[in-house]
């Protein structure tokens, strides 16, 4: 038997609906203007998207290619999963000994930073 109120739980699962929407809205691929403002507020990350981008075509044509390292973007894994988390990049694969990477939607980026290397 319930302990709530019949007006308790429809409350509960108006925050839940909300919750999941909210979430849902901010899940997919990367858009090019999030791109943009990501490497507005973090032009650091500029070098690493292209060396991670550069990497990824050079590997078009290996088919055991599983993605690239924190050391071939130079830059720190912490600062890696940040990509991860704002949605550019994704884990791969993961080992004992090293965690590949890809962007997930490189031609996106690519875009992005040939258009603000233009805008310079």
């Amino acid at each position: 038997m319930s302990r709530t109120s019949p007006s308790q739980h429809s409350s509960r699962t108006i925050i839940l609906s909300q919750t999941t929407v909210q979430t849902s809205s901010h899940s997919g691929t990367p858009q090019e203007n999030y791109v943009e403002e990501f490497l507005a507020k973090h032009p650091d990350y500029r070098k690493a998207l292209w060396l991670a981008a550069r990497s990824e075509e050079e590997s078009l044509a290996n088919p055991s290619y599983q993605g690239w390292q924190w050391s071939d973007i130079e830059m720190h894994p912490t600062r890696v999963l940040k990509l991860v988390i704002e949605g550019i990049a994704k884990i791969s694969l993961r080992t004992r000994r090293a965690t590949y990477y890809l962007l997930k939607e490189p031609e996106l980026v690519k875009t992005v930073l040939k258009s603000s290397v233009l805008k310079k």
